[in-house]
């Protein structure tokens, strides 16, 4: 935020950095954990891996916790 940020885009919500946000009037966003990794990540390779023409693959690894 201190670089001037416009938005904060989180997987996980933490309470003092979406209050120091809203100080800051920086967009903060919490999509979750779970939908930040499992469609986030490919979503943000696929858009990488097109803008510099590359292959790329997402493995999903079953949690076994």
């Amino acid at each position: 935020m201190a670089a001037g940020a416009e938005a904060f885009i989180t997987g996980e919500i933490s309470e003092p950095q979406a209050h120091l946000a809203r100080e800051c009037g920086v967009a903060f966003i919490a999509c979750g954990h779970h939908a930040s990794e499992r469609y986030g990540a490919p979503a943000v390779a696929a858009h990488v891996a097109k803008q510099l023409g590359l292959a790329h693959e997402f493995i999903e690894i079953d949690n076994p916790a």
